[in-house]
């Protein structure tokens, strides 16, 4: 998916920075963690480690399905507890709005990467295959995936809004690492176009 080495370990980086932060008040005492927010720690966690697997090596497809399952149901989960509340002046929430955005991306880089992915030729031939497979790619999927990476991208600006505090400071780590995620997974779908 991302050739460049450099490109690699910064969003290897960024992945696993977010995912630990966003991991963290998951450590919390269990009283004080509501279980929406553990499932959503979770859930973040298990999505950058995803992401960092993906960044180095195509998975077979024996368990591309399993971690499609995973992030459907994760995407069910947040659908639903966004549904959840008051009738009356009830609002969907951002998190749970982004998560199963996010979840949903996930499905889609998943199961809409190239097969031969993992099978590339080295070398020169790696550039041909490469401009072959972005020219191949059919319209419906390019503009779906160009659509989910717009939307993450866009989604990661309510996130940054929240984080960053009165004199240009990080006041909100958890929202700071959502927004990092957000757009990692923004730049993850722009390199598979």
């Amino acid at each position: 998916m991302i050739t460049a080495l450099a490109a690699r370990w910064v969003l290897t980086a960024v992945f696993a920075a977010a995912g630990l932060t966003a991991t963290l008040p998951w450590r919390a005492p269990a009283e004080s963690a509501q279980l929406a927010e553990r499932v959503s720690a979770v859930f973040c966690g298990a999505m950058c480690a995803a992401l960092i697997a993906m960044i180095w090596r195509s998975e077979p497809a024996a368990a591309t399905w399993p971690q499609a399952a995973l992030f459907g149901c994760a995407a069910l989960w947040f659908g639903l507890s966004s549904l959840a509340g008051s009738g009356r002046g009830w609002r969907p929430s951002l998190p749970a709005l982004s998560h199963t955005l996010m979840a949903g991306g996930m499905i889609w880089m998943l199961t809409t990467k190239p097969a031969a992915t993992g099978r590339q030729p080295a070398g020169a031939a790696r550039g041909a295959m490469a401009s072959m497979s972005q020219a191949a790619m059919p319209a419906p999927v390019l503009a779906v995936s160009i659509l989910f990476a717009v939307s993450c991208a866009a989604a990661s600006m309510p996130w940054l809004a929240r984080a960053i505090g009165p004199g240009r400071r990080v006041t909100d780590p958890v929202s700071a690492s959502q927004a990092v995620m957000s757009a990692g997974m923004a730049a993850m779908l722009f390199a598979t176009l």
